[in-house]
């Protein structure tokens, strides 16, 4: 067929595959990935053409009437298609002939029906480069089958087509077998591109009409990051035009992709030292011709004749990354870059290019099939700078759901770069996307990926994947298609990894617990603002236990000041008398239920696996009056009937707690506050308030004895700067990576100190700042972050089953339209600000009214470690704090065996718990206790050799002088003079002479190789090789 010279012969070639679903699934995270490398020749190496050159610079085409193989039949909406019938099949047995499959040129090529139903939702896939086809796609990711090096198809078992019908299209127009009559139709930007795929949108939808009412979704990767946003774009002002046919744009994914280059390119060097690919030296000096880049592509917005210089600057940038890689794979860092363009997929166009393939697609056989097209390529290049996030936020205010997905070992199109855009890109549901939790995405069980989501936004990191994450993570990648970033961030239990101390291993199926009793409900809340009853918890285990010997109560507490707050409690009398202390336990997170406290650490039963209850020989209820509460409002039993009343802060939560305790009948027992991990935040707060709410006299007077702090956060800075020494001292990462990451440090420091002054913005990014050193610790050494002995963390799921059984909720006192979740995800939001706040500041005043304080640790904890601990209670100014620091350390003896090391000075002790990491009641349930009876009972203090007391006072010296003359060597920690340098930097200060030096050691306290574990070492090394001078 000849085109008529008035008419253009821009032909597009896609394929469609129909869904072969049998439900209709709610689509709103959608993914792809993109192929695309420079070639060697032009010394581009850059996300273009994968590892295929085109054998033509552009597909032109003219198919002529007279040689009838090659006509091409358009009909009357300008597609010409056929019914694929594609005749290489593998092993499998399978046949694509059970599908509606069709391939065919649009006149300006692929779709796949579902596996499942007709009805499931349309994508489109739009592979990047700019060039190169989406067969890559097709064939080697998310398409319904795979092609083998032996050229046979055989079924790809998570391919996209399971849940969607799917379009694989070939542009820009000179793409794959797309081609064109005049080389005057190859596009150069977006809108060109834009239009053209609006256009055939348009026709497609007109030859298909039974998937007009469907939900549409786009999707793609790498340069598509440029298509996706212009195409949404276009899509949505053609929609609201209401000229043409209505596409039901539902949303848009972005797989490892380029859309912000002013963001991502600065990125570049930071992520490649964070994954030790450059050298401190190469990044310093990569960093000085950032700024010439940066100032190219802002002028590259405004002027359009500054583009190309402002690709060739920035892309010499990544060009010297990629060249100091030692041959790395740049779209996976995991890997060698195998041939001259790191991957082969040569078999798709060795496959493409058969006679009988091409006739099956209904493609005219004079066209060469090549992967990726160099002038399409050329021709996009002032287009490469351009800034396509700009259209972006006004998709997302009218809720079009938009996910960017991104491999964590990509290189060329990083998580990191992808990540800053995102962050950064203003739009109205901003600061709450910011403030979002990060919660894990799960396969089985497993941790596939890292997910933030708000409103319309969702962001997903994805484990183990480079820039291909459909090929390198095929199930993670259909799952995250299939499910709605919302159900995902909702209902998923997950452990949070590096994020916080926060849900252990269970995520909240509600985001919280808001709720309206009913009249039925066996809970009604009366004048009073107690309601509680006798706990008849019906399920016991073999123990023979009865809980019905002691007076265990549950109920609620209605909080003043509150709209419809109600706060749950479980109370225990002790087993011994009923004088005992109260003891009040607060669970983390924030927002973990204390029922993790009660049944897996210290209360007075453990719950089994197959949800018995056994007495706990070592629950604190043997020595105190135990009060376990869900707080703040909204975590595990405890409800509101309005989200007004969810807390931000320490103040709201402390408030909260002190109304909560205003209840006569323990009022002479002595009162102790404790608890862990964010209880670090919570419980200095809860006691100053308590503390003031005492000489205020501002209601019951409540006998504060003390308070315990175990596994906290409380000092954020010195905490997480902690983080890598304690993780090089305990051999979790190696040196270089130790200096690597020390380098985030100062950084995080002063966005902890800005937080403090600055308000809640910045401590939102002082929260960014320091949760990427552990996040970098984690992604070179994944334990789990409570406890280092162990990759694999804890598994408290039987809490959240046994607590959803009805008889136990009727037991508990709880209204039957509740559903208990372990941690609340909005409640954990609600605090993402509070997090970074210093809650030290309050401790010396309560300290100075002798109001006790114990902060234990257990050893093997890294989110919350000993050394980070350690740091901020030496610093911390009060009256003892140079009588604390001089203190002596003692062993604390459980049966005369060491279980600890502890130090005390007047109200204030130090533990470090042995054999423990982040829940040391439940690592160490006999040591625990034992600590707190001693603790509340005053006798946690140093005990020391009373044969050795009489020899402290002794001079020691007088022996060194004659060991000295023998040329004994001696070195002694102090002073300064001279410099001691570790890697450039001052280390230490020291003084030398013959076999003496003295030397002082900065940044350190008591335990020198603690807090400066390569320092000592260094120390250590050039003094016995006689270098230390």
């Amino acid at each position: 067929m000849v085109f008529p010279p008035s008419i253009l012969c821009l032909c597009i070639i896609f394929l469609l595959f129909i869904s072969s679903s049998s439900t209709r699934t709610d689509f709103s995270t959608l993914s792809s990935l993109e192929f695309s490398q420079s070639l060697k020749k032009n010394g581009q190496k850059l996300i273009e053409d994968l590892n295929l050159h085109p054998n033509l610079e552009v597909d032109l085409f003219k198919a002529y009437n007279n040689n009838s193989n090659d006509e091409l039949n358009f009909s009357e909406f300008g597609i010409a298609e056929k019914r694929l019938q594609l005749h290489v099949l593998g092993d499998s047995g399978a046949t694509v002939h059970d599908l509606a499959q069709h391939a065919g040129y649009f006149r300006i090529k692929h779709t796949v029906d579902a596996r499942r139903a007709k009805c499931d939702p349309v994508v489109i896939w739009l592979t990047g480069g700019p060039g190169c086809a989406s067969e890559l796609a097709l064939f080697y990711e998310n398409g319904p089958f795979k092609l083998t090096k032996n050229l046979s198809l055989i079924w790809n078992d998570y391919g996209w087509d399971k849940v969607s019908n799917i379009i694989f299209v070939d542009q820009p127009t000179g793409t794959g077998f797309s081609y064109s009559s005049s080389d005057q139709d190859t596009r150069h930007d977006e809108t060109g591109v834009s239009n053209d795929l609006y256009k055939f949108l348009q026709a497609f939808f007109k030859a298909h009409p039974d998937y007009v009412k469907n939900d549409f979704y786009i999707t793609g990767e790498s340069y598509a990051g440029h298509y996706i946003p212009a195409l949404a774009t276009r899509i949505n002002r053609g929609n609201k035009s209401k000229r043409r046919i209505h596409i039901n744009l539902k949303g848009f994914a972005i797989g490892n992709g380029l859309t912000n280059p002013e963001i991502q390119y600065p990125a570049y060097t930071d992520y490649a030292l964070a994954n030790n690919i450059i050298s401190v030296s190469d990044y310093n000096s990569l960093n000085t011709k950032m700024p010439g880049c940066i100032q190219e592509i802002k002028q590259c917005g405004m002027n359009t004749s500054i583009c190309y210089s402002a690709f060739r600057t920035c892309q010499r940038i990544l060009e010297d990354v990629i060249y100091s890689t030692k041959n790395i794979n740049y779209y996976d860092i995991r890997k060698k870059c195998e041939g001259n363009l790191c991957y082969d997929f040569s078999e798709v166009e060795k496959f493409l290019s058969e006679t009988s393939v091409k006739t099956a697609l209904g493609v005219p056989s004079s066209i060469q099939f090549v992967s990726c097209n160099h002038t399409v390529y050329e021709a996009m290049i002032d287009d490469w700078m351009r800034n396509l996030e700009v259209g972006i936020p006004a998709l997302l205010e009218q809720n079009i759901q938009f996910l960017v997905y991104a491999g964590e070992y990509d290189l060329i199109c990083n998580w990191l770069g992808n990540w800053r855009w995102v962050y950064a890109m203003p739009w109205s549901g901003q600061k709450e996307f910011v403030a979002a939790s990060n919660v894990s995405f799960l396969i089985e069980g497993k941790e596939a990926g890292i997910l933030k989501n708000h409103g319309p936004l969702t962001f997903l990191k994805v484990r183990n994947a480079g820039h291909l994450v459909p090929m390198d993570q095929p199930e993670a990648a259909l799952k995250m298609l299939d499910h709605s970033p919302i159900s995902s961030a909702t209902s998923l239990h997950t452990r949070t990894g590096y994020e916080l101390i926060e849900a252990l291993n269970l995520h909240p199926r509600h985001d919280v617990s808001i709720f309206k009793p009913n009249t039925s409900d066996s809970v009604s809340i009366t004048n009073s603002r107690i309601v509680e009853k006798p706990l008849r918890l019906p399920v016991l285990g073999e123990s023979g236990a009865s809980v019905h010997d002691l007076a265990h109560l549950a109920g609620y507490v209605r909080i003043k000041h509150t709209i419809g707050g109600r706060m749950f409690y479980y109370f225990f009398q002790s087993r011994n008398k009923k004088d005992a202390p109260v003891v009040i336990w607060l669970t983390g997170g924030p927002g973990c239920s204390s029922a993790i406290g009660l049944f897996y650490e210290n209360g007075p039963f453990h719950l089994t696996k197959n949800l018995s209850l056994v007495w706990n020989d070592y629950g604190w209820d043997k020595v105190a009056n135990m009060i376990y509460i869900d707080q703040p409002i909204g975590t595990g039993f405890s409800y509101t009937s309005s989200e007004k009343d969810i807390r931000h802060d320490e103040k709201g939560v402390s408030d909260d707690l002190y109304d909560f305790l205003q209840h006569p009948d323990y009022v002479k027992n002595d009162l102790y506050i404790t608890g862990e991990s964010y209880g670090g935040h919570y419980i200095p707060a809860f006691a100053a308030r308590i503390n003031k709410g005492n000489k205020n006299k501002e209601g019951i007077h409540l006998n504060l004895k003390g308070f315990a702090i175990g596994n906290g956060l409380t000092e954020p800075g010195p905490q997480f700067g902690a983080d890598p020494d304690f993780a090089f001292y305990n051999k979790l990462i190696n040196e270089d990576d130790y200096i690597r990451i020390r380098q985030m440090v100062p950084e995080c420091t002063k966005a902890a100190t800005k937080c403090g002054t600055n308000g809640t913005e910045s401590c939102l990014d002082a929260s960014n700042k320091c949760w990427i050193i552990l996040h970098t610790i984690l992604s070179i050494n994944p334990v789990c972050v409570y406890d280092i002995r162990s990759k694999k963390c804890y598994d408290l799921s039987a809490v959240n089953e046994f607590l959803n059984i009805p008889s136990v909720k009727k037991a508990l006192g709880v209204p039957k339209g509740l559903y208990y979740t372990t941690c609340s995800r909005m409640v954990n939001q609600a605090f993402r600000a509070d997090i970074m706040r210093n809650l030290e500041v309050g401790l010396p005043d309560l300290l100075e009214d002798g109001i006790k304080m114990l902060i234990y640790v257990g050893k093997y904890d890294l989110v919350c470690n000993l050394l980070g601990n350690i740091r901020w209670v030496t610093a911390m100014k009060w009256s003892g704090q140079s009588g604390f620091e001089a203190s002596e350390i003692s062993e604390f003896n459980v049966d005369g065996k060491l279980a600890g090391l502890l130090k005390s000075h007047g109200p204030f002790t130090f533990l470090e718990v042995r054999d423990a990491g982040h829940m040391v009641p439940m690592d160490q349930p006999k040591a625990s206790l034992q600590m707190l009876k001693m603790w509340m009972n005053g006798k946690l203090n140093p005990v020391v050799n009373q044969a050795m007391r009489a020899d402290i006072m002794r001079n020691l010296e007088v022996g060194l002088p004659e060991l000295l003359k023998e040329g004994v060597k001696m070195l002694i920690y102090a002073g300064i003079w001279f410099c001691l340098q570790l890697d450039g930097k001052e280390a230490g200060a020291l003084k030398n002479h013959g076999p003496l030096t003295f030397l002082k050691v900065h940044n350190v306290g008591h335990m020198v190789p603690v807090d400066q574990p390569k320092a000592s070492f260094q120390m250590l090394k050039k003094w016995m090789d006689g270098k230390l001078k």
